[in-house]
């Protein structure tokens, strides 16, 4: 096989599938508790139709879309950024323990139920925990660290920050914020518009 002619069928897979994304985009803007047809969906996108559906497919399944969409890039984009880094295939943004500090710094305001007072704390919360994760990785391996030390100290603050979430959805106060704080791990678009 040419370097051509595999690039020529890396094209077609990737055109096959952002054709997919484009499809089920719109799939997902007609399925739901209430189902739409796909004609229905359209005069709906473009202001025809009847106003339950305008409702349903503007304010509320589109605005969802969207944001699955864009928050699936940006993932993709960040396994491969940490792929090419890394120069291995199966590696991914979990590695260096940012997604899980993150977890534990909004499980951490959940569960001591700060989200009730201040609605902003809980993003803040996450960020401000995938930046620390960051700095102890930086403190723990070093500037010039090797990217197997990197690797290992990613894998050290992961664990360490899985650790913490886990010990706080047991010492919960409460069922409902066990509850609350497994539904928020879960992720959900439910809510967005």
């Amino acid at each position: 096989m040419t370097f051509a002619a595999g690039g020529r069928r890396d094209g077609r897979l990737i055109a096959a599938l952002a054709l997919l994304v484009v499809i089920l985009f719109f799939v997902s803007l007609g399925v739901g508790p209430v189902w739409l047809s796909p004609g229905t969906v359209a005069r709906a996108l473009v202001g025809d139709g009847g106003e339950a559906a305008r409702i349903i497919v503007i304010d509320i399944r589109l605005p969802r879309a969207l944001l699955a969409v864009m928050i699936g890039g940006t993932l993709g984009l960040a396994g491969a950024a940490l792929q090419g880094l890394l120069r291995n295939p199966l590696a991914s943004p979990s590695l260096f323990g940012a997604p899980a500090a993150a977890a534990f710094g909004a499980v951490s305001v959940i569960s001591l139920a700060l989200v009730d007072v201040l609605s902003i704390a809980l993003p803040v919360a996450a960020i401000i925990g995938a930046l620390v994760s960051v700095g102890l990785l930086l403190l723990v391996a070093g500037p010039r660290a090797s990217l197997l030390v990197l690797i290992l100290a990613g894998l050290a603050v992961s664990s360490l920050a899985g650790a913490g979430t886990a010990l706080a959805l047991n010492l919960a106060p409460n069922p409902f914020a066990a509850l609350e704080i497994a539904f928020w791990l879960l992720g959900s678009l439910e809510d967005r518009s």
